[in-house]
């Protein structure tokens, strides 16, 4: 098949005949034999080393052995990686052998303690020896197993758990993430502060309770510079300024028959004014103070704004405040809200 480069280098006398010798029979004056045709006549063809392209296939073909060992390479690092990373926890434990040790339970059921400031933890070794083992097989835990939580100075069957995931760790061993989760237990203080921290937060608050405990002071440090609330351990109460000259209180921390959070409010310095004896029963997110904190720092004025479907969705809450402020009277009262039905 000839493309327009081939036809460009074909002489003019042995091309297609144009309309003023288009009667021209096939004879020698049109066709010249192929002997007679001059070498400036011939068909283009490229000298040796011209135009010369690479051959692809044959350059893949060629990288093969290299990449290959590249793989097994990369393979080996990863190991060699872990190795290194096994030294650094030895030097942890070592370090701090009065605080870290192996349990007394061998395999499967082991353990690895370790004893913080603020409790004690036991991670769960049979998982992690597995995925280092083998990370393919099936039922290989992703990411670190959680870690039990117990009380200072004694070990509980119902004890809490916490899910300490590394952050940014991808481009570093196992062994080393496994070293950085024992040094930060054993630091536990800093991890009790770090915001991102909320399962490990909210399993040591759990452990104890609110009440004055281990955790306590720097759980109320962590509310006051985390949402500007604050905490009475001795009342129960967690409370936090809103808007419109409100104040929230959170209430039945101590209160085994409340599931979750008494509401109630204040103007000024006034009485408090309940709104649900428990937000179990009227709202969905109900336990988080993630999320109630910074939803009741923008109340009442969020109810009128209708951004929000769980605290502003409770028609039992809605219609307790609007007795108290005037301004969510009169839009329910208009028909602009509409209060549905929390159950």
């Amino acid at each position: 098949v000839m493309d327009e480069r081939w036809i460009s280098k074909v002489p003019a006398r042995v091309r297609r005949p144009n309309s003023q010798n288009s009667h021209v029979g096939v004879n020698e004056k049109a066709h010249p034999p192929r002997w007679q045709t001059s070498e400036k006549n011939l068909p283009y063809t490229p000298k040796q080393g011209a135009n010369n392209m690479t051959n692809k296939t044959a350059e893949s073909k060629n990288g093969r052995n290299q990449r290959t060992q590249k793989l097994l390479d990369d393979i080996a690092e990863t190991q060699r990686l872990n190795l290194v990373g096994i030294e650094f926890l030895r030097g942890i434990i070592e370090d701090h052998n009065d605080r870290v040790h192996h349990g007394v339970v061998e395999r499967p059921n082991s353990n690895l303690i370790v004893y913080g400031d603020l409790a004690n933890y036991c991670i769960p070794l049979e998982h992690i020896i597995q995925a280092f083992a083998n990370p393919f097989t099936t039922g290989a835990v992703v990411g670190l197993p959680p870690v039990e939580v117990h009380p200072l100075g004694k070990w509980v069957r119902k004890h809490g758990s916490a899910c300490i995931q590394p952050n940014g760790h991808s481009d570093i061993p196992g062994t080393d993430s496994l070293g950085i989760l024992v040094a930060a237990l054993i630091s536990d203080r800093d991890l009790f502060e770090d915001p991102s921290q909320d399962p490990f937060r909210k399993a040591l608050v759990d452990t104890y309770g609110m009440i004055q405990s281990p955790v306590s002071d720097l759980y109320a440090d962590f509310l006051e510079k985390q949402y500007e609330a604050t905490i009475d351990y001795a009342v129960g109460e967690i409370s936090i300024k809103g808007t419109n000259g409100f104040t929230w209180h959170l209430g039945g921390i101590n209160d085994p028959e409340v599931k979750s959070y008494s509401l109630s409010s204040s103007v000024r310095g006034g009485p408090q004014r309940r709104h649900t004896e428990d937000t179990f029963h009227c709202m969905g997110d109900c336990r988080s103070l993630r999320y109630l904190l910074p939803a009741l720092s923008k109340a009442p004025r969020l109810f009128l704004e209708q951004e929000d479907y769980d605290l502003a969705g409770s028609s039992e809450i809605m219609s307790s405040v609007a007795k108290h402020w005037a301004p969510l009277r009169r839009a329910i009262e208009s028909g602009e809200i509409e209060l549905g039905d929390d159950e």
